[in-house]
C-alpha cells in the first residue's frame, strides 16, 4: 500500500527512494572517513587563523575591513569592474534599459 506513491504526475516509489538515500549517505560516510585523523579539539588546532597575529580577546578589536577580506578576488576581478564601472551612471533608466535588452537578447535565443 505505501510502496508507490500514485500522484497526478507519476509514480514514486518509496523504496527506491530509501535505497537512495542509502547510498547516498554511505557515499557521504565514505568521504568523511577519508578526513584527517590527527584533529584535537580545545587545542591551538580550534583557533582561528588571523593571518598569523595574535588573535584579539575583545570582539571589538576582531574586525577586517571589506577591503581586506576579499582583497585577492578583486585584484583577480579588476578587468570585469573596470569595464562595468564604465556603464555605471547611476541612471536607473539605464539599468531597466539593460535589463530590457538582457531579457530580450535571452528570449530571442530561447526561441531560436
Amino acid at each position: 500500500m505505501w510502496s508507490q506513491l500514485d500522484t497526478g504526475f507519476g509514480h514514486w516509489n518509496v523504496f527506491v527512494w530509501l535505497f537512495f538515500f542509502v547510498i547516498i549517505s554511505a557515499f557521504a560516510l565514505w568521504v568523511r572517513s577519508l578526513g584527517r585523523m590527527d584533529y584535537k579539539r580545545s587545542t591551538e588546532q580550534d583557533e582561528i587563523f588571523w593571518s598569523g597575529n595574535e588573535v584579539p580577546e575583545d570582539g571589538a578589536d576582531f574586525s577586517v575591513p571589506a577591503s581586506s577580506s576579499y582583497w585577492g578576488f578583486r585584484v583577480a576581478m579588476e578587468p570585469l569592474y573596470n569595464l562595468l564601472n564604465r556603464f555605471h551612471n547611476g541612471n536607473a533608466s539605464d539599468y531597466a534599459g539593460y535589463f530590457i535588452v538582457t531579457v530580450a537578447s535571452i528570449g530571442v535565443l530561447v526561441l531560436i
